[in-house]
Formats: structure tokens, sequence, C-alpha cells
């Protein structure tokens, strides 16, 4: 399905780079913010090899930040992928306006192989990457959007683009997708306050995967997931401070305790080491997790960049 290509006129243009460059400006005000400018990007410790995975296992890999690349048991997603080293607004073909990565993608467009769907959580552009979508355009992959933000992908060649919002439920095959609110908000830019935000329950086969996204501590998400047996539980660890961010950005604690609170067998912690977005070191939010999970850290799924999980 080809989608409406409306192209950009000059005065979006100018709006798009003005907020760009507003908000990096604002950015660097807040102390310990910044861009990776004075460090080269690392390489990952590990690079999945998914084209080894098998249909009859649940294989998941960690893409940095966000992105994860899933075969659900015969059923590839790929879930807020981010391939290039930056995020931002993209004003003009994939020229990036924004922060640069600190560890490198494990994986490109090219490598990723056949998706089926692909899963954007919100529209802030540490999840929703213009180049990226770009390069993974394909006429047999399927998109799901969330609330008023299918008109980000006019232009864009894939085979459907659907919303989903709290509550909702998308059936591809046999694999169910339900979107869960969390606690976040989903604005590509400021006046864009009717874009939404979900967290993901996937479940194929009678296994469930819950992607939290971007959430703050919240009790709804438990009270959502009510006689859901949880396998796995992927949780954002990163970018809560200063603590204006928490609400919006749970600690790594409050992250453990929404999974405890959900029954999740397994937790995997990601939004941290990827992007500087916030106060915080780079390496806090790990050490926080493990430190708060010390004596159990059997129930840590993986927690580098490119590692891959796998469950029979």
């Amino acid at each position: 399905m080809q989608t409406q290509d409306k192209g950009i006129t000059r005065r979006k243009f100018i709006a798009f780079g003005a907020a760009a460059i507003g908000g990096l400006a604002l950015a660097s005000q807040i102390k310990g913010i910044e861009d990776n400018k004075n460090n080269m990007m690392t390489q990952p410790k590990f690079y999945p090899t998914p084209e080894k995975w098998r249909d009859q296992d649940l294989s998941l890999a960690w893409l940095g930040h966000a992105g994860f690349l899933i075969n659900f048991y015969g059923t590839r997603i790929l879930i807020d992928p981010v391939f290039y080293e930056r995020i931002g607004i993209t004003p003009f073909s994939n020229y990036t306006i924004g922060v640069k990565r600190y560890v490198g993608s494990p994986l490109t467009a090219a490598q990723i192989g056949k998706v089926d769907l692909i899963i954007c959580s919100h529209a802030h552009t540490d999840h929703f990457d213009f180049p990226t979508l770009r390069d993974l355009q394909s006429t047999k992959t399927s998109i799901l959007t969330a609330k008023n933000t299918k008109s980000l992908w006019n232009g864009l060649n894939y085979n459907s683009v659907d919303e989903i919002h709290w509550g909702d439920k998308k059936q591809y095959g046999e694999l169910s997708v339900k979107a869960i609110e969390g606690k976040h908000w989903g604005a590509r830019l400021p006046w864009n306050q009717e874009m939404k935000a979900n967290s993901i329950l996937l479940s194929k086969n009678g296994v469930n995967i819950f992607f939290g996204a971007d959430t703050g501590y919240t009790e709804s998400i438990q009270q959502q997931l009510r006689e859901v047996d949880i396998e796995l539980a992927i949780m954002g660890i990163g970018a809560y401070s200063p603590k204006s961010f928490e609400p919006r950005h749970a600690t790594p604690e409050q992250a453990i305790q929404m999974a405890e609170e959900m029954g999740a067998k397994k937790v995997l912690p990601m939004h941290w080491g990827t992007f500087k977005l916030s106060q915080e070191p780079m390496d806090e939010p790990i050490k926080r997790f493990n430190q708060a999970l010390a004596g159990q850290l059997d129930r840590i799924a993986i927690q580098d960049i490119g590692a891959t999980w796998i469950k029979a």
C-alpha cells in the first residue's frame, strides 16, 4: 500500500527545523544532557544472527535503546527500530538534527531480513526514526502505530498502516497485539498533543510478552494485565533524571516493581546506555537495576545490546 506523500512545504521545513534547534538548545541547558560530541561511538558486544533463528522458538534480540527484533514462533516483529547514528528531527531526506549514539546498532536494515510487523509505540524521535523506517519499507510488512500517528507514515510504502489505542487488539495470523495504557505522552512536536503513546502486549501460542515502551510507574499496567501470564517484561529503566522526568520514565527500581506486580517470570532492562537523554550517568540505570535484583539475577533475560534471548 503506497500511502499518500504530501511532501514538505517551506513553512513545515522552517517549523520543523526551528523546533529541532530550539529543542536541542533547551536540552543543552539541562546539566548532564549532552550530545556524544567528544566520544567515538563504540560497537556492541554482541551481534544477533536472525538468519539462524528457528520458527519453532521465541527469539528476541535487543538492538539498543527501545529497539527489538523478535521471531515470535514464526512471526517476525520489529519494535521501535532506530539504526542510524543520530536521533532527532529529519527536516529533509535522512539528515537528522539530534543526539548521537554511544553504542552502534548491532544490525542494519539490510541485515534484519523479512519482517511481518513493525510496531512503533509512539512518535518520539528515539522510538520513531524516519531514516530507519524508510530503509525498512516493504509491501510485505504491516505497520501498527499509536493513535493519531498514521499521518506520519504518509509517503512510506508498506503493506498496511493501522492505529491502535489503549484496550484495542489487532490480530496478525496467530499473533495478538494489545495496546496497554502506560504513563507517558506521544507528541512528536509540542503542538502534536493529539498523538498518543502505547505500551504493548504480544501474545502467541499461549506465551505473553509485555513491552513497556516509555512509562512512569503506574499500578494501572498490572490492572490491565490481570490473569495474563507474562513470560517476559521488557521495561525501560533510564531517562528518569532530573526528578521532573520520573513521572514519565520509571526508575530502575520502579521498573522492577511493575514487572513484579504483573508477575513476570523474566525481565529485560532497556532504554539505557544508547543515547544520552537525561541527567543520570550512562551506566547508572543498569547498576541500580542489578543492585535492586541482587540475588535474583537469573530473572534477567539479557542486558547487553545485541544479545539474544531464546525461549524454545
